[in-house]
């Protein structure tokens, strides 16, 4: 009896031990989870400390703009959302709804501002559908000019003609580097803490512009003729910084008539001209046509192209006669 009731005593003492160990296992574990969580969530602090707190997303009109944007952000994440895509036309193009619908997430709008007809149908509509989101006119630093006419439209008042504004301001690296100035403006007034960064990215890109435009000026000192045929009056501004004079087609988007392009042709013929310049964003049928009676070519550069340095590179060698 006396052997039984030590086993009992020592049955439930070594019984205690266990529940007493198996309570300091419980506990350790639980300070081993909190550590744990700790662990986590600071981590998770430094994570956001070191990362931005979140991207910025820029909507803008026209493919060049969307370099611009890039170009200033530099490595903070930003989100673009172009309304007129590549291969479309800005004079002619409709918005899906999935686009406008698209603009909801957008922290602004930069607007060309130069009055492009995508934006003169339907900035105000945007603006009415989301007036909280600040638009910005990147042209808002630049002189826009009158169209230039290469012949008269029978019937219509001079002064009727001169309310015609050129909106290819972008196709001027002077005036591209304004858009960018504006354009850095507006996104560190959305992003004040990136302002530094922002600027100096703005600089660098203000440098690229400086070095092309330095190249075009030198290739174009030996050109042999300062007029260019275009058929879409498009490279005013172009034709501006380089003391060139644009000779075009298509005015005011109509087409010339039978006695104007029988003019044009002849003009063209007594100068030499052999080159028909034309966009790969529009119907080139007719540039084709007016080549084929020049007996020249028709070449193709684009006022549109997302890779903005490079195109305006390429136009001007174009132009040139380079490639």
């Amino acid at each position: 009896m006396e052997n039984i009731s030590f086993k009992l005593q020592f049955g439930k003492m070594e019984n205690r031990h266990i529940f007493h160990h198996i309570g300091r296992c419980s506990q350790v574990f639980l300070v081993l989870c909190w550590v744990v969580l700790f662990l986590c969530v600071c981590g998770c602090i430094e994570q956001q400390e070191v990362s931005p707190s979140h991207s910025l997303v820029v909507a803008c009109t026209i493919p060049p703009q969307e370099e611009f944007i890039r170009a200033v952000a530099g490595d903070y994440p930003v989100s673009v959302l172009v309304m007129v895509p590549p291969g479309a036309s800005p004079h002619t193009f409709e918005p899906t709804p999935s686009q406008i619908a698209g603009l909801e997430s957008a922290d602004l709008y930069i607007a060309l501002g130069s009055g492009i007809e995508f934006e003169n149908r339907w900035m105000e509509r945007i603006t009415r559908i989301y007036p909280d989101m600040p638009i910005i006119n990147a042209s808002h630093t630049i002189v826009v000019h009158r169209v230039a006419h290469t012949h008269e439209h029978e019937g219509e008042e001079a002064d009727q003609e001169s309310d015609h504004f050129d909106p290819h301001v972008w196709l001027s690296l002077q005036n591209a580097a304004r858009i960018v100035n504006t354009t850095a403006e507006a996104m560190a007034d959305a992003r004040p803490e990136m302002r530094d960064t922002f600027y100096s990215n703005r600089d660098k890109y203000l440098e690229n512009l400086a070095d092309i435009d330095q190249e075009i000026r030198e290739s174009f000192k030996e050109l042999k003729s300062r007029t260019i045929l275009v058929f879409h009056p498009a490279f005013g501004y172009f034709c501006r910084d380089y003391d060139l004079t644009q000779m075009a087609v298509e005015e005011n988007s109509r087409e010339p008539s039978a006695k104007q392009l029988a003019d044009l042709i002849t003009q063209a013929k007594s100068m030499g001209i052999t080159i028909v310049f034309a966009e790969p964003e529009e119907s080139t049928k007719q540039a084709e046509t007016l080549a084929r009676e020049l007996n020249g070519t028709m070449v193709l550069i684009s006022p549109l192209a997302g890779d903005y340095l490079e195109n305006m590179r390429q136009i001007a060698e174009r132009i040139s006669g380079v490639s």
